[in-house]
């Protein structure tokens, strides 16, 4: 099966596509707070505390920090008293929100953060017993975009993004995918409308007997910054129609133009509606099956948040970036697709 031209499709087929590989994939990052030696931990009481910081984002040290960056602690085990704090470089407090996840804990700042300020997260774990901390410098973007950015073309770079969930999936997506990812800008105004496309394999241009996929508009109002949903959403890709829930992408461009940076995408997938489209790889449609599959890569699925049945997969992709390629996508259906004899039918 050709792969699918964009990253949420993709990943609910490397889940699958890989189930002669075994073993564990490797992906995730340790950042090393804690007991591994880097970051800091005062160690106060650490005696009676077995809860350890796995990894951090962003990592301690990170020196580019996204300007509108979460800070999240992942713990080896959930800590119900856990708490994050924030300080700037003069020791103020910065307010937020915190969230907890399983074993991770996030904290979402109110306001975007300070180009060039660099920041120490501190964690108290264990009703206070143990306190590890890291420090991290925002990087420059954040300065509304200079020019004009419609019929760029940009690359998404995945192999550094932070693959959240499903946990372990990196390796397993990325050995599958063999073409790029392009997103192309179509218009700024009066919403920021993206287009995507996939590469020819091992190139940047574009695959033109391929259809583009048409995105939800996205908000722009806080130029660099853009936002798409959160909002269910239907993305033909490949003669496929794929149903997504609570779809959101986000990221900032750099002023000039020439990238962008901080990128998220979270969405939800339901294996009820995955099951037709994988049923001549699998040799199954049925979605209990699908979910048996995914469960021996450590990937459970979870409650879907339509209906309550425990039939959904979470996607959630960090730090995505991606750089303009000096090209222009164009626009194709399957219509136009199926007229190019150039194509192959």
């Amino acid at each position: 099966m050709k792969n699918i031209a964009w990253l949420i499709p993709a990943l609910s087929l490397s889940l699958v596509a890989c189930s002669d590989k075994g073993g564990d994939s490797g992906t995730g990052t340790d950042d090393g707070t804690g007991d591994d030696g880097t970051g800091t931990d005062d160690g106060t009481g650490t005696d009676g505390c077995e809860v350890e910081v796995d990894g951090t984002f962003p990592a301690d040290g990170e020196t580019d920090a996204f300007y509108r960056t979460t800070v999240d602690f992942d713990l080896s085990d959930p800590d119900s008293t856990a708490t994050i704090t924030l300080a700037d470089s003069s020791g103020g407090a910065v307010t937020g929100t915190q969230t907890s996840d399983g074993n991770r804990v996030v904290f979402t700042p109110d306001s975007p953060l300070t180009s060039g300020e660099t920041y120490t997260a501190s964690a108290s774990l264990c009703d206070g017993e143990r306190n590890p901390s890291i420090s991290f410098t925002v990087g420059d973007l954040g300065d509304p975009v200079s020019g004009d950015i419609v019929g760029e073309t940009y690359v998404v770079d995945l192999n550094n993004a932070e693959f959240i969930k499903p946990a372990g999936v990196a390796d397993l997506l990325l050995g599958q995918l063999n073409n790029n990812i392009l997103l192309g800008v179509t218009a700024t105004s009066p919403q920021l409308e993206i287009i995507g496309a996939i590469s020819l394999e091992g190139s940047t241009a574009q695959d033109t007997c391929e259809p583009t996929i048409d995105f939800p508009s996205a908000d722009f109002s806080e130029d660099p910054f853009f936002a798409i949903g959160p909002q269910d959403t239907t993305i033909s890709a490949a003669g496929y129609e794929i149903e997504i829930s609570s779809l959101e992408v986000s990221g900032a461009f750099a002023s000039d133009g020439s990238y962008f940076g901080g990128g998220t995408l979270a969405g939800e997938l339901d294996a009820r509606v995955l099951a037709p489209l994988l049923g001549d790889l699998l040799d199954t449609d049925d979605p209990d099956q699908i979910c048996a599959l995914v469960a021996g890569f450590g990937v459970e699925c979870e409650t879907c948040s339509s209906d309550g049945e425990p039939y959904c997969l979470e996607i959630l992709v960090k730090d995505i970036t991606a750089t303009s390629t000096g090209a222009t996508l164009i626009e194709r259906t399957q219509a136009d697709v199926d007229a190019d004899g150039s194509c192959g039918g």
